[in-house]
């Protein structure tokens, strides 16, 4: 689900910094790609301060940029040959209308898609992968748009699923393909509602999965769709419309059989999935593709490589950031105490020195921010280290307290998911 667009043009600061994108599809929180720790009793080791403090000392000693967050394989449904279904309204515009069916005719073959989704694969066997995608042709709805629709996490009572339904039914919508998304843009005025929360308001768009009957009946198929309330112009609806389109690709089912997910409690609030792990509030990053603002969507490889996880990384960036200390990611508090580690610099090229701060983030997640942070330097390059100390400064209510580390010199890039947990 992605954020509407007043935190899209507001981004790039602090100021959204209580405003989470919400999303309906968080799940487990472990991070397979690393040792399972969660159930044991943490290490304790002395920290600098002279105060006994756990961390995780049973995570490889990997490089940094080896130790980046991932997104996890679940075992749920892929999108390994999308085929994207056109919706739109009769008196809507034109121009607009004609401009949609373009992208989602052509989008999925582009350079950006492949960056965006090849990556991501059925396991432990390894194919099928995200190939590109085609054009499950144009509908035009003569009738007008339905206002306040309604949608909900279990599919229960939703008028939305409902309207879709009756459009199969009547033959206005294709057949019901497990491998082809409904992508459906909403005109200006339409007011839907997601378990209560508002188009526009609490989010911009949304992508999700419902069983559907064929026409004539048949046996039900479990078929995507995306809903693409016009909140703003054009720019954001195709910018809203490729988020979804990535995310759909990568985890088809989400409120039933989760594909790939982002199982780091640290990053969960943010959203889980591909898209929005590169749209948190003050770092939307989008592109142009074929003419087409997009959104910019997550790449495991690149992250573990040392780039940017959000591809395509644009020509001549220099990706920066630092890393917590191998077995820092997770530190273990009580209340009044302190630790101090390292965290370290890298870089994919050359660059300028950059400034490194903290920021607890755990209003995100509906409590009290409790941490403090202090560094012994505010610059750092590339091969470097700097120690940082985290302070708890309190009993943080969900038993973790989440914060980032930020490096900034004219962009901005950030260590997302590092945790301080309840001793």
């Amino acid at each position: 689900m992605i954020a509407p667009p007043a935190m899209l043009f507001a981004c790039g600061g602090d100021d959204n910094a209580n405003q989470p994108a919400p999303t309906p599809d968080a799940g487990d929180t472990h991070d397979a790609s690393v040792p399972d720790t969660s159930d044991a009793s943490p290490a304790i080791d002395a920290a600098d301060t002279g105060v006994d403090t756990g961390h995780d000392s049973s995570l490889p000693a990997l490089r940094p940029w080896e130790r980046f967050p991932q997104v996890d394989y679940l075992g749920g449904a892929l999108l390994t040959s999308i085929k994207v279904v056109t919706i739109t309204f009769a008196g809507d515009d034109p121009t607009l209308v004609s401009h949609l069916q373009s992208f989602g005719d052509t989008i999925t073959q582009t350079a950006w898609w492949t960056a965006t989704t090849s990556e991501y694969c059925v396991e432990p066997a390894g194919t099928p992968c995200i190939g590109p995608g085609s054009s499950g042709g144009h509908v035009v709805v003569a009738t007008a748009a339905p206002n306040n629709l309604t949608d909900t996490l279990d599919g229960n009572g939703s008028t939305l699923v409902q309207w879709i339904q009756a459009r199969i039914d009547d033959g206005t919508f294709p057949a019901p393909d497990p491998q082809q998304i409904y992508q459906i843009y909403f005109p200006n005025g339409i007011t839907l509602h997601f378990d209560g929360s508002q188009s526009c308001s609490s989010w911009g768009a949304y992508h999700y999965s419902a069983s559907f009957t064929p026409k004539g009946g048949g046996t039900p198929v479990e078929a995507p769709y995306a809903i693409e309330p016009r909140c703003s112009g054009e720019s954001y609806t195709t910018f809203a419309a490729s988020h979804e389109l990535i995310e759909a690709a990568t985890d088809a089912h989400p409120g039933k059989d989760l594909g790939y997910s982002m199982q780091d409690p640290g990053l969960l609030f943010y959203g889980n999935e591909v898209g929005d792990l590169c749209d948190l509030p003050w770092n939307f990053l989008s592109m142009n593709e074929s003419g087409f603002n997009v959104q910019r969507g997550w790449s495991n490889k690149s992250g573990r490589t040392g780039h940017n996880p959000c591809v395509i990384q644009p020509n001549g960036e220099v990706y920066f950031n630092v890393a917590p200390a191998a077995g820092y990611e997770h530190v273990y508090l009580s209340p009044g105490e302190s630790v101090t580690f390292d965290v370290e610099a890298y870089a994919d090229g050359s660059t300028a020195d950059w400034n490194i701060s903290a920021q607890d983030v755990s209003d995100r997640l509906g409590e009290a921010k409790t941490l403090s942070f202090s560094f012994d330097k505010s610059t750092i390059n590339a091969g470097q280290t700097a120690k940082l100390t985290v302070t708890l400064g309190g009993a943080p209510q969900l038993g973790l307290a989440s914060y980032v580390i930020h490096s900034q010199n004219g962009s901005g890039h950030w260590w997302w998911g590092a945790e301080v947990r309840l001793k």
